[in-house]
């Protein structure tokens, strides 16, 4: 989708499918690469991950590429057997193409034959669909134009052909992904994807497979949407969702072996994404059956739109955990007071102190997991505060790249190439609502989609340190100087979102009143906006906001007394005295 190729930094992998068990002992890859440096700590870097099959006497196949050393691995249960090792140039990109043909492997180098390695002696081999790396930590380094898998022996002919793409069968065309253009082929067919839909997760996996199940029933094509796992180093079941839960739509698991962050990985899905359309969706929400058809409807309405669901979300409870806070007992118990199969189970294990689920897959899949939902508290608030008086799509509203907010929202994969990827800000928070900001600079308008009610499943609430989230609003009022990222720390003293909106209009009536007077006034402003930054990165008290502004505060005042005789300019010399005051 980027147009450009897929860098693997030595820590992250890409699983398409496990095996390809329904290919054996005659198969050919073609890699086109660019390899990092050699490591000298890693026996192993692979570009394509030899998974260990579970069946007597047979093998995955894998590739490695470290440095300018090249070896080719059959793994079984019982052992790692190198059935190559060879060695080339590395200074410049090249085409790897190894060929099974009846068990024996044949590897070659820009069209050029450079080892053969002997007959496989276990009765069958089978290709891998694991990129760069397993969660051992033998990953790849370097870049990755492309990847081919066929379910056949290629000729020398034929491989003599690929570098020019002179050879295009694509009816033996198991799988490919060409990250320049950003197409697929499966099973000899391109793929249309449409949608490409990108879930960051960590260690969530009962959650992010309930949500799974709710995706398996969208009445949207199954051909014509990827969903892709980004995994930030889950020490759970994650990675054996790609290798045991055969959905009918396309999936994709990229799992790093670090824990990274939620935009960095979010970032890894955007460079493998291949749908014209990229909606990011939290790995614990459940969505309903017309949740891809609804976001695809609305971009086909307007072109340069951004399409958002996170403020008509619901809750749901799909299991009991002893280590929910009063407020979420509370609403649980309200909810299955009248269902008491559901009280049976969470009475029977509250004095156990033990988790329990109190929906299945089933319940997904006959939508039953309605009946324990509610509206969260954000919803109203927002509908009474912005929506209310704005409407849906915020008109009049200065600030509507707030809605971007990366539990289900989408953006044409064409947005994201003209503003980029995610900043990969440490910590929690305004990463997204930073990428907000820059589609809405770049003319971007924002939909909030009734449409779009989808359901959190409640889990324990973490005690996150909210001062990440201070730290990177204070990182992106840094980098936007604009008047408008000023005025928005205002909401960060509790200033309602309508005030907040007319300061900004009043503060620019000024300015178009007065280009050139009230010098002290204009500086004061900005100075105490700097200040709130300052103490907000800090953890201080939000007050004193003028000290050391090397004018006296007699004069501010003197000229906002006169300011306050203009009626376009009230809300901003009554939100100014205000901060003074605090």
């Amino acid at each position: 989708m980027l147009n450009r190729p897929y860098t693997f930094k030595g820590n992250e992998f890409i699983g398409i499918q496990y095996l390809f068990e329904n290919i054996a002992n005659n198969f050919t890859y073609e890699c086109i690469v660019l390899p990092g440096k050699y490591k000298k700590d890693s026996s192993a870097a692979y570009i394509v991950t030899p998974s260990c099959s579970t069946e007597e006497n047979t093998a995955g196949v894998g590739i490695s590429i470290n440095g300018n050393e090249i070896r080719v691995f059959e793994h079984s249960m019982n052992r790692l057997n190198t059935v190559i090792l060879a060695h080339y140039d590395n200074s410049n990109w090249i085409e790897l193409v190894l060929v099974y043909s009846n068990k024996i492997p044949s590897l070659f180098i820009n069209g050029k034959l450079i080892a053969v390695g002997n007959r496989s002696p276990f009765n069958k081999v089978y290709p891998s669909g694991v990129l760069g790396g397993n969660e051992k930590g033998e990953c790849y380094t370097g870049e990755i134009r492309s990847v081919k898998l066929w379910n056949k022996s290629l000729s020398v002919e034929h491989v003599a052909l690929l570098k020019e793409k002179a050879y295009e069968n694509n009816e033996h065309l198991t799988w490919a992904h060409d990250f320049l253009d950003g197409s697929q082929y499966k099973n000899g067919k391109k793929l249309n994807a449409k949608i490409s839909v990108i879930m960051p997760t960590y260690n969530k996996f009962p959650d992010i497979l309930m949500t799974l199940h709710s995706l398996e029933c969208q009445n949207f094509d199954k051909n014509e949407f990827e969903v892709i796992i980004v995994d930030d180093g889950s020490g759970d079941k994650t990675p054996t969702i790609f290798k045991e839960n055969p959905f009918s739509f396309h999936l994709k698991y990229i799992r790093s072996n670090h824990n990274i962050g939620r935009p960095n990985m979010r970032n890894l899905g955007i460079q493998s994404a291949s749908g014209s359309i990229i909606i990011f969706l939290d790995a614990e929400i459940l969505v309903n059956p017309d949740f891809i058809l609804q976001h695809y409807s609305a971009h086909l309405k307007k072109e340069k739109i951004v399409v958002c669901g996170s403020m008509v979300l619901r809750g749901v409870f799909t299991k009991y955990h002893p280590e929910f806070n009063d407020d979420q007992l509370a609403q649980l118990n309200s909810m299955i007071r009248k269902q008491s199969t559901l009280s049976l189970k969470v009475r029977n294990n509250i004095h156990k102190r033990k988790p329990v689920n109190l929906l299945c897959e089933k319940d997904i899949y006959d939508q039953n997991f309605m009946k324990l939902s509610f509206e969260k508290p954000h919803v109203k608030f927002y509908k009474e505060t912005l929506f209310c008086r704005y409407g849906n799509e915020l008109d009049g509203f200065h600030f509507p790249w707030i809605l971007f907010c990366t539990g289900n929202v989408s953006v044409k994969a064409k947005g994201i190439i003209e503003v980029g990827l995610f900043e990969e800000y440490p910590g929690y928070g305004w990463d997204d609502h930073e990428m907000g900001y820059r589609l809405y600079k770049r003319g971007y308008s924002f939909l909030n989609h009734t449409g779009l009610i989808s359901y959190h499943q409640e889990h324990p609430i973490a005690q996150s340190n909210p001062q990440d989230a201070l730290q990177n609003f204070v990182r992106v009022f840094k980098k936007y100087p604009e008047i408008q990222m000023r005025v928005f720390a205002l909401h960060f003293l509790g200033i309602s979102w309508n005030n907040i909106n007319s300061v900004y209009e009043s503060y620019l009536k000024l300015l178009s009143l007065f280009p050139l007077e009230y010098k002290v006034v204009k500086d004061a402003f900005y100075f105490m906006l700097e200040s709130l930054a300052s103490r907000l990165w800090d953890g201080k008290k939000l007050t004193n906001l003028l000290e050391g502004f090397p004018v006296g505060t007699e004069k501010v005042k003197f000229q906002l007394d006169e300011l306050l005789k203009i009626p376009q300019l009230h809300t901003f010399v009554s939100s100014f005295k205000y901060m003074m005051n605090l």
